[in-house]
């Protein structure tokens, strides 16, 4: 979005706000954001937005409640960089009440642990393979080699039945751990009223695909998904049933953006996501994959 077509919507919305006879506080009660940001939308000072996703986030609420449309307004762009990583896999919340964004890209020592476990767990199991087959032979040879010696030895393969058993046995705890280990664990989400945004912050999930449902109730609802880079994956309105939205995997952040959003209710990777901001009409989940 080049600063000529910011300032042309910023007028835009000033115009078709005065003509509804509305002030800054009115719109500000109806979109539940800050006068001050508004402001700043209308006089195209938009570094005193927290970021760039929100930049068009306030837009697109700004243009509802003076009854524009904000797809037509934002056109096919994106917003304006204002020397801001697009990336959200880091956004925190400071002291003024801002969230704001950075990047860390750097492998931690629990992320090259964390990858190496599978194939850790790999080598037990083979290892155990390994001695099973081993006892097996060395049992069946003693005891073949006894019966040639002329000796009434009878073989039993109890042992073995044993043996096996606890490998298998072992097998299935160890599948068991693994699926208990790779569910996911959304935590305790944050909330932002003034950014009318809740967040989850989760830790090394960007290496893995997720699955998002987002179903709609009573009216429906209307739902953006986005990811860190602004690529939309999702753009509709749900009347009723449900949507699935797949997140590749090496998505650091995913952001979900409602209209009516008490008629919504959201899952990803099969877990009940918690939703705030039920007394208002917009509100954002952001998802950090990577924190």
């Amino acid at each position: 979005m080049n600063e000529t077509l910011t300032n042309q919507i910023g007028e835009q919305l000033k115009a078709a706000r005065l003509e509804k006879q509305l002030s800054l506080d009115d719109i500000q009660e109806i979109t539940k954001i800050q006068r001050r940001y508004l402001l700043a939308i209308e006089e195209n000072n938009l570094s005193v937005l927290p970021g760039d996703f929100y930049v068009r986030a306030f837009i697109r609420q700004y243009a509802l409640a003076v009854g524009l449309h904000p797809d037509e307004l934002l056109g096919e762009t994106k917003p304006i960089s204002m020397s801001r990583t697009s990336d959200l896999s880091r956004a925190h919340r400071d002291n003024d009440g801002i969230v704001r964004a950075g990047i860390d890209n750097t492998p931690t020592a629990r992320s090259r642990l964390a990858n190496s476990i599978p194939t850790i767990g790999l080598g037990l199991l083979i290892l155990v393979a390994l001695i099973v087959i081993w006892f097996v032979l060395t049992h069946i040879g003693t005891n073949s080699q006894q019966t040639s010696n002329g000796g009434n030895i009878s073989v039993s393969t109890s042992e073995v039945y044993k043996s096996s058993s606890k490998s298998s046995a072992s097998k299935s705890s160890a599948s068991s751990s693994s699926e208990e280990s790779s569910k996911l664990d959304l935590g305790t989400p944050e909330t932002d009223t003034s950014l009318q945004t809740t967040i989850y912050n989760l830790s090394n999930e960007n290496t893995k695909k997720h699955t998002v449902v987002i179903t709609a109730k009573n009216t429906g609802t209307s739902v953006k998904v986005n990811d860190a880079s602004s690529n939309i994956l999702l753009n509709e309105t749900l009347a009723s049933g449900s949507k699935t939205v797949e997140i590749p995997a090496g998505t650091t952040a995913f952001n979900l953006q409602f209209s009516n959003v008490n008629n919504a209710s959201v899952t990803v990777d099969g877990q009940d996501v918690e939703i705030s901001g039920a007394t208002t009409s917009f509100w954002n989940v952001l998802f950090n994959l990577n924190k």
